[in-house]
C-alpha cells in the first residue's frame, strides 16, 4: 500500500470519529457558553477567566444534579443504591483531586496559573455531568 493510500485511509477512519465528538461539543450548551464567556473583551483578566470557569462548573454542577436525581427516580431501588454510592465515592474523589490540584497549583507562581485551576476544577464537574447524563441517556431508551 502507498503512502498516500494509507493517508486516505487514515482519514477516513479518522473522520467518523472526529465528527462525532465534534457533535457532542457542539451540543454542549454550558461549554459553549464557557467559551463565549472566556472570548468576552470582559473577562481578559484573571477575576473574569475564572469567573467564567465558575460559572461553567456551577451550571456543569447543577446537570450533574439534575441527572442524578433523574436517575435516582427512575432505577429500580438496588440500581439506585449503587449509584448512590458511586456518587458519594465520587464526590470524595472529586475532593482529593481538588486537594491535589490544589497542592499542584501552590507550587506554581504567576497569575496565570489561578484561571488554569479553575478550569482544571471545572473539568472534573463537567465529566461526572456528561457521564451522568448519559447513563441516564442510556437507561430511556426503549
Amino acid at each position: 500500500m502507498e503512502i498516500r493510500q494509507i493517508a486516505r485511509l487514515a482519514v477516513f477512519v479518522a473522520t467518523p470519529c472526529a465528527a462525532s465528538a465534534h457533535a457532542v461539543e457542539r451540543a454542549d450548551k454550558t461549554e459553549t457558553e464557557l467559551r463565549r464567556c472566556l472570548d468576552g473583551a470582559s473577562n481578559v483578566s484573571t477575576a473574569g477567566q475564572v469567573g467564567c470557569e465558575v460559572a461553567a462548573r456551577d451550571a456543569y454542577d447543577k446537570r450533574m444534579g439534575t441527572a442524578y436525581r433523574a436517575l435516582l427516580h427512575a432505577l429500580p431501588n438496588d440500581a439506585a443504591g449503587k449509584l448512590r454510592e458511586a456518587q458519594r465515592a465520587w464526590l470524595r474523589f472529586r475532593d482529593a483531586h481538588i486537594q491535589a490540584s490544589n497542592a499542584l497549583f501552590a507550587t506554581r507562581q504567576g497569575t496565570m496559573y489561578v484561571p488554569m485551576q479553575a478550569a482544571d476544577h471545572t473539568a472534573i464537574v463537567r465529566q461526572r455531568a456528561i457521564e451522568l447524563e448519559a447513563q441516564l441517556r442510556i437507561f430511556r431508551i426503549d
